[in-house]
């Protein structure tokens, strides 16, 4: 009974000193008008490296972000600090402060919301954090892998969200100018560094939104719908444009700037 006990006893000391050795300070809740909120709660020990790592805790704003226990490095600005966090094999910047006339101003972003959502300190929802639970939930989704597919590049996913915007392009180019053109683009000439870093979609439509802008006038639109019929994109390291039997050949290039211009140019001197 004795040996029982006193196993029982270190089994309890010893959760309740895990339990109160969760690595976490003191948090703070911000909230905004829509039901969103965001918990801040910093790192203590060596896992804060001086200071710079936070959870933070997104709910209410219908995100991937909502209910994860997200691990986040702050990094401080000369008008405030910024809070990102590895997603989908770059960084995403989750939290914005910044100083306006002495007082601080924080911006929430998520994905799939194109702009941010204002949120202030909320004094009731901080009083009821428990910075302890959302560190142990952080641990748990850590190692379930749900954080870590959260962090991982999907190639595909990357492709096919260009791939619909760059449809959308079109579409919007054909009802303008009463046209059946079709588009492709060359994944195989667009690394993986050049899909994290830009808007793909952005750069192959291009031609499109200068083609669209000729139909304004009776004579573009007449040209167009005569030898315009195929469009195909592809990345390299120069601008470079081509019409032939109906198809255009477009080049685009990171690097290279006004590209509409370029391509609006092209069109006027070979349609």
């Amino acid at each position: 009974m004795r040996i029982t006990l006193a196993v029982v006893i270190a089994g309890a000391l010893c959760g309740a000193s895990a339990w109160a050795a969760a690595p976490v300070g003191a948090g703070k809740v911000y909230a905004g008008k829509e039901g969103e909120s965001v918990a801040i709660i910093p790192l203590t020990g060596p896992e804060s490296k001086d200071g710079k790592q936070v959870l933070l805790y997104v709910q209410g704003t219908s995100s991937e972000f909502d209910g994860k226990a997200l691990l986040h490095t702050m990094s401080e600005t000369n008008k405030g600090a910024d809070y990102f966090t590895p997603y989908r094999g770059e960084n995403f910047y989750t939290l914005v402060v910044r100083d306006s006339w002495g007082t601080k101003r924080y911006e929430l972003w998520v994905p799939g919301r194109k702009d941010g959502l204002s949120v202030t300190f909320d004094e009731k929802r901080t009083q009821a954090l428990k910075a302890e639970d959302i560190y142990s939930q952080h641990q748990k989704q850590k190692s379930d892998g749900t954080l870590g597919k959260l962090a991982a590049f999907n190639r595909k996913e990357r492709e096919d969200g260009n791939q619909q915007s760059f449809a959308d392009e079109l579409k919007a180019m054909n009802e303008a100018c009463g046209t059946k053109v079709t588009a492709s683009i060359d994944w195989k000439s667009v690394s993986d560094d050049v899909i994290k870093k830009y808007s793909i979609a952005s750069y192959c439509a291009n031609p499109l939104s200068s083609l669209r802008g000729l139909c304004d006038s009776a004579a573009g639109k007449k040209a167009i719908t005569a030898k315009v019929k195929k469009l195909t994109c592809q990345f390299g390291t120069e601008l470079k444009l081509a019409i032939q039997e109906g198809t255009v050949s477009w080049t685009t290039a990171p690097d290279a700037a006004n590209q509409e211009e370029f391509a609006t140019k092209y069109f006027e001197k070979n349609l």
